[in-house]
């Protein structure tokens, strides 16, 4: 990466020689940002409502 440049020349060619690898890499960067964060909330959410029964548990 010389002059100065954010992508090396090689990276972008790659990029040019196969567009259905580019597309795919970017329709699959979102997918996995979106997906950790719902791994995130999903385990948060858990995480609360095991407090909540620790805290408070049921008569039964």
């Amino acid at each position: 990466m010389s002059n100065g440049t954010i992508v090396s020349w090689k990276t972008f060619l790659l990029f040019l020689a196969f567009p259905p690898l580019a597309i795919l890499a970017v329709v699959l960067f979102p997918l996995t940002i979106l997906l950790a964060y719902l791994m995130y909330t999903r385990g948060k959410r858990q995480a609360i409502e095991e407090e909540q029964r620790r805290d408070h548990p049921s008569n039964g």
